[in-house]
């Protein structure tokens, strides 16, 4: 049960790693973008991305077997607060930051740091890091 647990985590971050380069290249579509915001989310975590960040970060991450699932929603948070800032929604960016950065603390409280941080090298592996958007000279 447990190898079939870390199978279904690496298809998850995988799945994210495959993702993260479409929901880059759509950012200049809002609703575009967070559409594919909410399909990585129902892909890798079988959670409806809407639903999720309705409720307390300590709470969503109480949901979660695994850091690596923390890691992944932290990550679709993270790049829709980069979608809000690129459209001038700055308010919506800042609560976004915050809420991401929230996963992230409550997953290391749960989870523990060792693990956590085991998380964070096995998403930076798979899923890169997203290049942000070029300046729109405003």
């Amino acid at each position: 049960m447990p190898s079939l647990r870390h199978a279904f985590l690496l298809n998850a971050v995988r799945e994210l790693g495959r993702s993260v380069p479409d929901i880059v290249r759509t950012r200049a579509s809002w609703e575009v973008c967070l559409e594919r915001i909410r399909e990585a989310c129902t892909t890798t975590l079988g959670m409806e991305y809407d639903t999720l960040a309705r409720f307390d970060a300590r709470s969503v991450v109480g949901l979660f077997a695994h850091p690596e699932q923390a890691r992944i929603l932290a990550r679709l948070v993270d790049e829709r607060a980069r979608l809000c800032e690129a459209h001038g929604r700055y308010e919506d960016a800042l609560a976004d930051s915050v809420y991401a950065g929230e996963l992230l603390l409550h997953s290391r409280v749960r989870f523990g740091l060792p693990r956590d941080a085991r998380a964070a090298d096995v998403l930076e592996r798979e899923a890169g890091t997203a290049t942000p958007l070029p300046p729109t000279g405003d």
